[in-house]
């Protein structure tokens, strides 16, 4: 009976391990529909949003995926590698610190034909190096997409150019 409570206290342990660090067997950058029972684990780190972490408010949230976006941009431009044409499904998973962990992604069907393993290197080597400008009380995620050049992504609504403020 002893060595019955014991495994099952052990197995306990190994359990909450799991739940405790369910991502530490992810690598940084997957492609979505990869590693699919601990990219579903990651929901229960990374608790907040990007909306949420910017306290609702739509237009700083957009503001902080632009700079992102931007910044990818840049440095693609910076080490030569053309992320033109490319149009992408991507999920980041940020720290407090704005510090990227993990980025997953799926090429969209109207996107330029990139070798993903190529698309996975360059995202990997991005996040090592970004770091988004907010200081957050949690870890957070935001599902959204990008498409590139940048300059293509309306920065204002019409609404707003005909003298309303919705940004988007």
């Amino acid at each position: 009976m002893v060595a019955l409570a014991f495994s099952f206290a052990e197995g306990q342990d190994r359990s909450s391990k799991k739940q405790t660090f369910p991502e530490l067997s992810l690598p940084k950058v997957f492609l979505i529909g990869e590693h699919e029972e601990q990219y579903a684990n990651l929901y229960e780190t990374y608790h907040g949003i990007l909306l949420s972490v910017c306290e609702d408010d739509m237009n700083l949230a957009f503001d902080k995926w632009m700079n992102m976006l931007d910044s990818m941009e840049s440095y693609a431009n910076e080490i030569g590698f053309s992320l033109n044409g490319v149009k992408v499904l991507l999920n980041v998973f940020w720290n407090e610190d704005g510090s990227i962990q993990y980025i997953s992604y799926y090429l969209k069907p109207n996107s330029l034909n990139i070798d993903t393993a190529e698309m996975s290197a360059f995202f990997s080597s991005f996040a090592s190096r970004y770091r988004l400008p907010l200081v957050a009380d949690r870890k957070f995620t935001h599902n959204g997409t990008a498409q590139f050049p940048t300059k293509l992504i309306p920065r204002t609504s019409k609404k707003q150019s005909m003298g309303g403020t919705t940004k988007y």
